[in-house]
């Protein structure tokens, strides 16, 4: 048994650590995030791997690499790319890590057939064991080789001990027919398209697993329809049916659609210093929760073009081997931003060459003053291999203070504030649209991206819902600044190399017409809210389960998974509301990703979709 989700991952990691020894690791993209979050690509180096490489059909190995090791999600596609590499190599040892449940891979391998009596009668991860088994011999051909098929479930990741997040599904969204809400009341899992409908089950089976390994027997919660199809598989198939009579840790688990309430993921009005680093920062390359780092500060490299220079690899912020940047890590979403600058100049004052003022006797400490002694290391490469983690983490806190996009970000604050007193002073008789539109022609003098201003949208409609009737013509002035605002930016809120070169005025009003309807949706989502009451109040019932009259409470460990991503700050509130409340309770936080207020945007009005929609390329005609 696991005592928290980090445990959980390092059990299941080694797990992996036995096998890899003389071994060429292939991983794919979702199971190498995990790993960094986990340690990193020395873990496997130091462990005994003699190279790694990425899970792609363009990778080979050597001649002498007799043994191989696939850390992979075994979607169909990645199995093919196993099966290539496997043909073009000369293995005598050959392990398949599935990092998902094997039952689920039977499924896929199976779509469309009859195969009830397999999966009722539990012998799907055998069959499926079997099938991958056969792969790999008749790839490797006639000669010998030892051959292994196991499931690891390696799926989560743990930025707090309190928080986890699910790298492989961070693109699962709360949609039906790319839509909020479904057409019908009637629900069940072929109300999804057949993508969806995998990453359900997929989701569903990790986190049934996360429970198994850490021996908790649940009682499902769920607010929301997706929510909902999630709560019915893990309360009704087999292989958790079977999991709750053999676990012993009381737990409950509550899911909850994203959808629900968009104001915390669309406001810009936060205090954690991850949320604006998540913000202003980019990604780093090919990861969903992690930011990249500019490191040329400390380095002789002529860097042109950070990140998309590939002569210098950008750091991160999140170093699991070293205790004091996991400290710093966590105050970055738990702590002020005074706090967190204070905390970085002390750890770096430590190794500071130049002997700084310490940090009793500064009254504040400045992006300039952290940066001072950050420049002082640049090129003493003892000291930055010594304190590498600390250093990266400095950097990404001043690259953040000091970005154009900060003061952008603080803007948005500032008329977030304004629109939202307007909407408090004036109910319905409100002019926000009309200051929203006004902010939309103007946002180029301001200085401001439209999908921010997408985003303020979105924080408007969620927050107001539906006591608030917005008058019809200052939606249809909302909808012509829309209009013309999409035809003039389309190139930076749109995917390009999927639509036409030239972009129509007559498109980008049939986009604004959507937009608005989408909010008008958003609008409706959260008036199920005031049926539910607080999971923190013993006193009261629970009623986010239909089921049985049971509150969270009455159990000893309460999980709260949110479908469709978390802030930092979100984190931080709910952390500290358990603290304040009282409850001895054992709380955890899960979520598919960390998510910004433009990632949200994307999210909920799902631009992908509706561009493919309304600017689709008729090649016939070409």
């Amino acid at each position: 048994m696991s005592a928290s989700v980090k445990e959980f991952n390092k059990t299941w990691w080694s797990e992996v650590y036995n096998r890899i020894i003389g071994a060429v690791v292939f991983l794919d993209a979702h199971s190498a995030e995990c790993l960094h979050w986990d340690g990193g690509l020395f873990n496997l180096i130091n462990g005994g791997a003699v190279a790694v490489k990425t899970l792609s059909p363009f990778e080979r190995t050597k001649k002498e690499h007799k043994k191989v090791v696939f850390i992979t999600q075994a979607t169909s596609i990645q199995l093919k790319t196993i099966r290539e590499i496997t043909r073009h190599g000369d293995f005598t040892h050959c392990i398949l890590i599935s990092s998902v449940s094997l039952d689920i891979v039977y499924l896929e391998l199976n779509e469309g057939r009859d195969i009830g009596d397999v999966v009722s009668s539990g012998r799907a991860p055998g069959e499926a064991t079997k099938y991958l088994e056969n792969m790999l011999i008749e790839c490797c051909g006639k000669k010998q080789c030892v051959i292994e098929v196991v499931f690891v479930p390696i799926f989560a990741v743990t930025p707090t001990n309190v928080v986890f997040l699910t790298p492989p599904y961070h693109q699962i969204y709360p949609m039906f027919e790319e839509k909020l809400v479904p057409d019908t009341p009637s629900v069940d899992l072929y109300t999804l398209t057949n993508e969806q409908r995998l990453m359900v089950r997929r989701l569903t089976s990790s986190l049934n697993s996360l429970l198994d390994s850490m021996n908790m027997k649940d009682d499902v919660y769920y607010m929301g329809t997706y929510s909902t199809l999630i709560a019915g598989i893990l309360e009704n198939s087999p292989i958790c049916v079977s999991r709750r009579k053999t676990c012993s840790n009381p737990t409950s688990l509550i899911i909850v659609d994203r959808t629900l309430d968009l104001c915390g993921v669309t406001t810009h009005s936060t205090e954690s210093v991850l949320d604006k680093m998540m913000a202003v920062l980019p990604r780093f390359p090919g990861h969903s929760n992690e930011v990249g780092v500019d490191m040329s500060a400390l380095c002789e490299a002529n860097v042109i073009c950070h990140p998309n220079d590939i002569q210098l690899s950008p750091g991160c912020v999140y170093h699991a081997n070293d205790d004091v940047c996991l400290q710093t890590y966590d105050h970055m979403i738990n702590k002020s931003q005074k706090e967190v600058m204070f905390d970085i100049y002390n750890k770096l004052s430590k190794i500071d060459v130049q002997k700084s003022p310490g940090p009793k006797t500064l009254l504040k400490v400045t992006p300039q003053s952290v940066e001072k002694i950050v420049n002082a290391s640049k090129g003493n490469y003892e000291i930055i291999a010594s304190n590498l983690g600390i250093l990266q983490q400095a950097l990404g806190v001043v690259q953040t203070l000091k970005s154009p996009k900060r003061v952008q970000y603080e803007l948005l604050m500032s008329l977030e504030r304004q629109v939202l007193q307007n909407l408090a002073a004036s109910r319905d008789s409100t002019s926000v649209l009309l200051q929203m539109g006004h902010l939309i022609k103007t946002r180029k003098d301001r200085d401001l991206p439209l999908e921010s201003l997408l985003a303020l949208l979105i924080n408007v409609y969620s927050l107001m819902g539906t006591e608030v009737a917005f008058n019809k013509n200052h939606e249809e002035s909302l909808q012509e600044a829309l209009s013309v605002a999409i035809f003039e930016d389309h190139k930076n809120i749109l995917d390009t190399t999927t639509i036409a070169d030239i972009v129509m005025p007559e498109e980008c009003e049939s986009m604004a017409t959507v937009i608005m309807a989408r909010l008008k949706e958003i609008s409706q989502m959260r008036k199920t809210l005031h049926k539910f009451t607080s999971v923190l109040r013993p006193c009261e019932s629970g009623s986010v389960k239909k089921k049985q009259i049971k509150h969270p409470l009455d159990n000893s460990t309460v999980i709260i998974f949110v479908v469709g991503g978390i802030t930092a700050e979100e984190c931080k509130q709910l952390h500290r509301t358990v603290i304040t409340s009282g409850v001895d309770n054992n709380f955890l936080i899960g979520s598919t990703k960390f998510v910004t207020p433009i990632e949200a945007m994307r999210d909920v009005l799902n631009l992908r979709y509706f561009q493919e929609l309304i600017f689709r390329v008729d090649y016939t005609l070409m």
